[in-house]
C-alpha cells in the first residue's frame, strides 16, 4: 500500500487493525469464510462508529478481502459484500447553541479580573462574528480599526476582509484591553493568563478557553470547543433572516455550498409548520 498507493503510516496501521479485528471474528483461515458473516461482522462494527470511521472501515475491509482474493487465501468477490455507506452531503442538521446556552457561556466569563474580561471578548468575537479560532489566536492590535468600528481579519488562504465591530464584542475587547498584561511585547490581542505572558500560539488554545467555560457554565454542546459557536453564529444570522450568500460573507467563504454546511434550515421555525405524526391505526 505504501509502494502503489501511497499509504501513509497512520492508514496503514487503521487498515491493519480492521484486518486482524475481521480475523478475529471470523477465524484465521479465509477461505471458510461465509458473506453472511463478513456482513454481520461490517453492521455490527459500523453500528457503534462515528460516520467518518464507517467509510473507513468499508475501505479498509474492501481491500483486505481484495488482497486475500488475489492471493488466492478466500474466494473471490467476497469484497463485494461489504456494503457501501450512504452519505449525502447536507444530510445532517448543523450542530450549534441555542440562544439560552450562548447567554449562559457569555455568563459564565462575569467577573472584573483579566482571564474574565479576556474570555468574554474571545467568547462574543466567536459567537457574534462566526471567527474561527485561529483568527481570534491571531488577531493583531492594529486590525481592530475604531474609528470605523470594523474589524480586519485574515483567515484561510491570507483572504482578508472587514468586518462590522458590534457593540457589545468592542466594549469587551476594550475592557479586556484595559487590564491585559504589559510586560509582553507582542502585538497580538489575546495572551496567555499564565506567566510568562505570551500569545496563544494556534486555535487550539481558544477552543480550551471555549471547553473550559461550556464545562464551568454546565453546558452538553453536541460539539466541544470554538467551532460550535461559528455554526451557532451563521444559525443565528439565517433564524433573524439574513441571506446566505451574505452570511458566507462574513463567514468568508468561497462558495454557497460551504455556507450551508454551517446554516441550512431554521429548525425553530420549520417546528411552527410541522405537522403531528399521524397516529397508527
Amino acid at each position: 500500500m505504501r509502494k502503489h498507493r501511497g499509504a501513509s503510516d497512520p492508514t496503514i496501521k487503521l487498515y491493519a487493525r480492521d484486518a486482524a479485528h475481521l480475523m478475529a471474528a471470523l477465524g484465521d483461515d479465509p477461505e471458510r469464510w461465509e458473506p453472511a458473516a463478513i456482513r454481520s461482522f461490517f453492521l455490527d462494527r459500523a453500528s457503534h462508529c462515528g460516520n467518518g470511521t464507517v467509510e473507513k472501515l468499508t475501505t479498509s475491509l474492501r481491500a483486505f478481502l481484495r488482497y486475500l482474493a488475489v492471493e488466492g487465501r478466500c474466494r473471490a468477490g467476497l469484497a463485494d459484500v461489504v456494503p457501501g455507506y450512504a452519505r449525502w452531503r447536507l444530510a445532517d442538521l448543523p450542530r450549534y447553541l441555542p440562544a439560552e446556552q450562548v447567554n449562559r457561556l457569555i455568563a459564565a466569563c462575569d467577573g472584573e479580573v483579566v482571564a474574565r474580561r479576556r474570555d468574554r471578548a474571545i467568547v462574543l468575537l466567536l459567537a457574534r462574528l462566526g471567527l474561527r479560532a485561529g483568527d481570534v489566536a491571531q488577531l493583531h492590535l492594529d486590525d481592530i480599526e475604531w474609528e470605523t468600528g470594523s474589524l480586519r481579519v485574515s483567515g484561510k488562504s491570507r483572504y482578508e476582509v472587514r468586518l462590522p465591530l458590534p457593540q457589545d464584542v468592542g466594549d469587551a475587547i476594550a475592557a479586556y484591553l484595559a487590564c491585559r498584561p504589559s510586560t509582553c511585547p507582542s502585538d497580538r490581542v489575546f495572551l496567555r493568563n499564565i506567566a510568562p505572558f505570551r500569545p496563544f500560539r494556534n486555535g487550539d488554545g481558544i477552543s480550551s478557553v471555549v471547553k473550559r467555560l461550556m464545562q464551568r457554565a454546565g453546558i452538553v454542546a453536541p460539539v466541544k470547543g470554538a467551532h460550535v459557536l461559528r455554526h451557532t453564529a451563521a444559525t443565528e444570522m439565517l433564524r433573524h433572516g439574513v441571506p446566505l450568500e451574505k452570511i458566507g460573507l462574513v463567514l468568508r467563504h468561497r462558495g454557497i455550498d460551504t455556507t450551508a454546511h454551517y446554516a441550512k434550515a431554521d429548525v425553530m421555525l420549520l417546528k411552527q409548520i410541522a405537522q403531528p405524526w399521524p397516529e397508527v391505526l
